[in-house]
Protein backbone atom coordinates (compact mmCIF):
# COMPACT_ATOMS: atom_id res chain seq x y z
CA UNK A 1 0.00 0.00 0.00
CA UNK A 2 2.86 2.29 0.28
CA UNK A 3 4.45 1.55 -2.69
CA UNK A 4 1.31 2.51 -4.23
CA UNK A 5 0.57 5.27 -2.30
CA UNK A 6 3.97 7.17 -1.37
CA UNK A 7 3.35 9.77 -3.63
CA UNK A 8 0.17 11.11 -1.74
CA UNK A 9 2.46 11.03 1.03
CA UNK A 10 4.73 13.81 0.34
CA UNK A 11 2.52 16.02 -1.61
CA UNK A 12 -0.60 15.96 0.66
CA UNK A 13 1.36 18.00 3.52
CA UNK A 14 2.34 20.69 0.51
CA UNK A 15 -1.30 20.47 -0.72
CA UNK A 16 -2.94 21.55 2.97
CA UNK A 17 -0.13 23.88 3.50
CA UNK A 18 -1.18 25.54 0.39
CA UNK A 19 -4.32 25.58 0.63
CA UNK A 20 -4.29 26.75 4.34
CA UNK A 21 -2.05 29.92 2.57
CA UNK A 22 -4.78 30.34 0.44
CA UNK A 23 -7.52 30.86 3.11
CA UNK A 24 -5.53 33.52 4.46
CA UNK A 25 -5.75 34.78 1.20
CA UNK A 26 -9.11 35.24 0.34
CA UNK A 27 -9.87 36.11 3.89
CA UNK A 28 -7.38 39.30 3.66
CA UNK A 29 -8.49 40.10 0.01
CA UNK A 30 -12.24 40.01 0.65
CA UNK A 31 -11.80 41.19 4.42
CA UNK A 32 -11.44 44.79 5.31
CA UNK A 33 -9.34 47.25 3.74
CA UNK A 34 -8.74 49.39 7.29
CA UNK A 35 -7.18 45.78 8.46
CA UNK A 36 -5.24 44.78 5.31
CA UNK A 37 -3.50 48.50 5.01
CA UNK A 38 -2.24 47.97 8.53
CA UNK A 39 -0.76 44.58 8.20
CA UNK A 40 2.82 44.49 8.05
CA UNK A 41 4.84 42.42 6.00
CA UNK A 42 5.77 40.35 8.71
CA UNK A 43 2.20 39.97 9.98
CA UNK A 44 1.32 38.38 6.64
CA UNK A 45 4.04 36.22 6.79
CA UNK A 46 3.09 34.95 10.19
CA UNK A 47 -0.30 34.60 9.39
CA UNK A 48 0.35 32.62 6.12
CA UNK A 49 2.93 30.51 8.16
CA UNK A 50 -0.27 30.54 10.63
CA UNK A 51 -3.14 29.55 8.29
CA UNK A 52 -0.68 26.90 6.03
CA UNK A 53 -0.10 25.22 9.83
CA UNK A 54 -3.44 24.71 10.53
CA UNK A 55 -3.34 23.45 6.46
CA UNK A 56 -0.67 20.70 7.39
CA UNK A 57 -2.51 19.62 10.87
CA UNK A 58 -5.94 19.00 8.37
CA UNK A 59 -4.01 16.82 6.13
CA UNK A 60 -2.32 15.28 8.36
CA UNK A 61 -5.45 13.99 9.72
CA UNK A 62 -7.34 13.54 6.25
CA UNK A 63 -4.18 11.35 5.50
CA UNK A 64 -4.68 9.30 8.61
CA UNK A 65 -8.13 8.77 7.89
CA UNK A 66 -7.67 7.66 4.56
CA UNK A 67 -4.69 5.92 5.54
CA UNK A 68 -6.57 3.62 8.09
CA UNK A 69 -10.22 3.33 5.84
CA UNK A 70 -8.09 1.94 3.28
CA UNK A 71 -5.99 -0.05 5.05
CA UNK A 72 -9.04 -1.95 7.02
CA UNK A 73 -11.55 -2.25 4.23
CA UNK A 74 -9.00 -3.10 1.54
CA UNK A 75 -5.64 -4.40 2.77
CA UNK A 76 -4.49 -6.49 0.24
CA UNK A 77 -5.75 -3.87 -2.93
CA UNK A 78 -8.79 -6.18 -4.04
CA UNK A 79 -11.11 -4.24 -4.55
CA UNK A 80 -11.42 -1.81 -7.98
CA UNK A 81 -9.92 1.55 -7.82
CA UNK A 82 -13.00 3.57 -7.71
CA UNK A 83 -13.69 1.52 -4.46
CA UNK A 84 -10.64 2.65 -3.25
CA UNK A 85 -10.91 6.21 -4.40
CA UNK A 86 -14.29 6.11 -2.80
CA UNK A 87 -12.84 4.60 0.43
CA UNK A 88 -9.79 7.37 0.28
CA UNK A 89 -12.17 10.42 0.17
CA UNK A 90 -14.62 9.03 3.13
CA UNK A 91 -11.71 8.33 5.31
CA UNK A 92 -9.83 11.78 4.67
CA UNK A 93 -13.26 12.98 5.91
CA UNK A 94 -13.76 11.09 8.55
CA UNK A 95 -10.23 11.87 9.97
CA UNK A 96 -11.22 15.76 9.37
CA UNK A 97 -14.43 15.73 10.89
CA UNK A 98 -13.16 13.87 13.95
CA UNK A 99 -10.23 15.93 14.23
CA UNK A 100 -13.20 18.60 14.30
CA UNK A 101 -14.90 16.57 17.19
CA UNK A 102 -12.04 16.76 18.86
CA UNK A 103 -11.78 20.45 19.22
CA UNK A 104 -15.61 21.10 19.66
CA UNK A 105 -15.12 18.74 22.93
CA UNK A 106 -12.06 20.58 24.14
CA UNK A 107 -13.48 23.87 23.25
CA UNK A 108 -16.32 22.55 25.51
CA UNK A 109 -14.80 21.47 28.77
CA UNK A 110 -12.51 24.73 28.52
CA UNK A 111 -15.62 26.20 28.99
CA UNK A 112 -14.93 28.06 25.37
CA UNK A 113 -18.61 27.41 24.60
CA UNK A 114 -21.06 29.79 22.34
CA UNK A 115 -18.61 28.70 19.13
CA UNK A 116 -18.91 24.94 18.63
CA UNK A 117 -21.52 25.69 16.29
CA UNK A 118 -19.29 27.06 14.21
CA UNK A 119 -16.37 24.59 14.71
CA UNK A 120 -18.88 22.11 13.26
CA UNK A 121 -19.83 24.04 10.06
CA UNK A 122 -15.73 24.95 9.46
CA UNK A 123 -15.49 21.52 10.02
CA UNK A 124 -17.80 20.21 7.21
CA UNK A 125 -16.76 22.61 5.11
CA UNK A 126 -12.73 21.66 5.76
CA UNK A 127 -14.06 17.64 5.73
CA UNK A 128 -15.72 18.19 2.31
CA UNK A 129 -12.72 19.62 0.57
CA UNK A 130 -10.17 17.35 2.42
CA UNK A 131 -12.28 14.38 0.99
CA UNK A 132 -12.31 15.94 -2.88
CA UNK A 133 -8.79 16.44 -2.58
CA UNK A 134 -8.12 12.92 -1.16
CA UNK A 135 -9.98 11.51 -3.93
CA UNK A 136 -8.24 13.44 -6.77
CA UNK A 137 -5.09 12.07 -5.30
CA UNK A 138 -5.80 8.59 -4.91
CA UNK A 139 -7.85 8.33 -8.47
CA UNK A 140 -4.24 9.71 -10.23
CA UNK A 141 -2.29 7.23 -8.26
CA UNK A 142 -4.72 4.52 -9.17
CA UNK A 143 -4.65 6.03 -13.05
CA UNK A 144 -0.57 5.89 -13.20
CA UNK A 145 -0.71 2.19 -11.39
CA UNK A 146 -2.71 1.14 -14.20
CA UNK A 147 -0.87 2.49 -17.01
CA UNK A 148 2.74 1.49 -15.47
CA UNK A 149 4.39 -0.84 -17.92
CA UNK A 150 5.00 -4.54 -16.46
CA UNK A 151 8.72 -5.15 -15.39
CA UNK A 152 10.42 -7.16 -18.16
CA UNK A 153 12.45 -9.89 -17.30
CA UNK A 154 16.38 -9.09 -18.53
CA UNK A 155 17.20 -11.46 -21.61
CA UNK A 156 20.71 -11.65 -20.08
CA UNK A 157 20.80 -14.40 -17.36
CA UNK A 158 21.43 -13.09 -13.47
CA UNK A 159 25.38 -13.17 -12.32
CA UNK A 160 23.51 -14.48 -9.05
CA UNK A 161 21.99 -17.69 -10.87
CA UNK A 162 24.93 -18.63 -12.93
CA UNK A 163 27.02 -18.18 -9.32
Amino acid sequence: MIHRYWRILLVAPVIGFLLGAGVFGVIALGGNPYTRTGQSAGGVVRAILAYGAVGLVVSGAALIGGFVLVSCLDRHLTKSSGTRTALAALGAAGGVLTMGIVLVIVSETMRNGGWSYLLVIISLVVASVAGSVAAMLVYRAERCERTRPDRVEHPLPSAWVDF
